[in-house]
């Protein structure tokens, strides 16, 4: 797979001939680095103002796609008009604000149920942070000795097992969820999101996690995926080493896309 920066020239040909651009991009692993704990992650001052000024640009359209609950995503970025998809598609936040949430409160008993289980399960493994999201619970392992990282797994697998009527796996970068069993991921939230830009706006999508390849699968032929972090990977069109080299290629779109429009460029905070 060809690095992107290395390929840049036939991006840029494209920035500089689509009529409309989408920018999408995962957080976790693309944006900022995976830390310690999801709390821990933030997202740093020149990411933050280069989607910003990206957002601003009057033929760009910008959206966060993530994991993590929408709330928290809204909360850490705090930018206006664009789009948030959190809990891997369970939640979609529209640039106008409009919100959409695809499960019950009857549904978030299950996983409050689930939890507990899993808090009962792992308690005596060191590093194991539990996360509940609403209709996700996470397990994350970043921190656990790998020696002790088959133990979670099998606990998860045990937990998982009494629930897979209702409820469904989902692996991720050191991190295992059970989820409410539906069709929601992260590639049919881009779907609903790509019906909503103008036709021929061309779509780019970030992302380093096994559940941003149902979104390059979803744009496969009609957009541009660059996969994070996975240089011998097959999944994506182009590849980026991590989250600096993300930035990195956000800032020459920033650029391009200016340059190429005339648009006056307007400092973070500035009004709009």
């Amino acid at each position: 797979m060809k690095d992107l920066l290395d390929s840049w020239k036939s991006l840029d040909s494209r920035l500089s001939t689509a009529r409309r651009v989408c920018i999408l991009t995962d957080f976790d692993g693309t944006l900022v680095p995976l830390g310690p704990s999801p709390e821990l992650s933030n997202l740093p001052s020149p990411v933050l103002g280069v989607l910003e000024s990206l957002s601003r640009h009057p033929l760009v359209t910008v959206g966060i796609v993530s994991g993590r609950a929408l709330s928290d995503l809204v909360h850490r970025i705090n930018l206006d008009g664009i789009w948030y998809v959190g809990n891997h598609g369970f939640e979609i936040r529209s640039p106008g604000g409009r919100e959409l949430r695809y499960y019950s409160p009857e549904e978030i008993l299950l996983l409050d149920s689930a939890r507990d289980q899993l808090r009962l399960a792992t308690a005596d493994i060191p590093g194991v942070l539990l996360e509940h999201k609403g209709p996700i619970v996470a397990v994350h392992y970043r921190a656990v000795a790998p020696d002790r990282v088959s133990e979670v797994q099998r606990a998860f697998q045990e937990v998982l097992r009494s629930w897979s009527p209702r409820l469904m796996m989902s692996p991720g970068n050191m991190v295992l969820e059970i989820r409410l069993r539906s069709n929601c991921n992260k590639g049919m939230a881009v779907r609903q999101i790509r019906r909503e830009l103008a036709a021929g706006c061309l779509v780019l999508y970030f992302g380093d996690d096994l559940t941003d390849r149902d979104v390059f699968r979803e744009i496969r032929r009609v957009g541009v995926s660059i996969e994070v972090g996975a240089a011998d990977s097959t999944h994506a069109d182009y590849s980026l080493r991590d989250p600096g080299a993300v930035l990195e290629a956000l800032q020459r779109m920033e650029e391009r896309l200016y340059r190429r429009s005339g648009f006056p460029r307007m400092e973070r905070g500035q009004p709009y």
